[in-house]
């Protein structure tokens, strides 16, 4: 208040800041996600899929229900690599992730976990859906058009499953999904193996 009685106000104009503040929150979400991201095919990357399953397996343990993570591997990709070079893999690969990203049931997460390996988690299931879906997920399965836009490419996989017991941990789940996608690329690969606890 002034001496003759009149009130000064002073107003500042704050765009500016609530600008550069909602670009900075933009900045970290984009880092963040970055972050969690594998670059090639835009599937959550290792470190992030391996967090979901936690997750998962914690959230399993409290309410009870069901929890299946497969381990698929795409079958023959060394050959796809050798014959048509690296950019055609890198071209199998995305069209891998985003064919699943179609097929695969809402609320299921597939991750990139190195190579041609891939985790999925598929959640509120129990062992024998999660077998029906990992079939209904391959069959039919589209070929590949590789960077000459002239060949396609046959794209087949093999999968490891194993369903959350009250016990498991990321290791203990993953040692028996592992297990049984050796089993069947020991059998002839395009298929589903299921990982059993009597298996480690």
């Amino acid at each position: 208040m002034l001496p003759n009685g009149w009130v000064m106000t002073v107003g500042t104009d704050i765009s500016a800041l609530k600008h550069n503040e909602k670009s900075l929150r933009q900045a970290h979400e984009a880092a963040l996600l970055a972050s969690r991201t594998d670059l090639l095919t835009g599937l959550p990357n290792r470190r992030y899929i391996m967090e979901l399953l936690d997750e998962a397996l914690a959230a399993s343990r409290q309410s009870g229900s069901g929890l299946c993570a497969a381990i698929i591997d795409i079958d023959h990709f060394k050959g796809i690599n050798d014959t048509y070079g690296h950019d055609a893999g890198d071209a199998v690969l995305q069209h891998f992730a985003q064919a699943c990203r179609e097929r695969l049931p809402p609320g299921s997460q597939l991750g990139r976990i190195g190579g041609e390996e891939f985790l999925l988690l598929l959640t509120d299931v129990r062992l024998d859906d999660a077998d029906r879906r990992l079939d209904a997920v391959r069959a039919g399965f589209p070929a590949a058009i590789l960077p000459d836009h002239a060949t396609r490419r046959p794209v087949a996989f093999s999968a490891g499953l194993a369903e959350a017991l009250p016990h498991d941990d990321r290791s203990s789940i993953l040692y028996r999904a592992d297990r049984a996608l050796y089993a069947a690329k020991a059998e002839g690969r395009s298929r589903t193996k299921v990982g059993f606890e009597g298996t480690r």
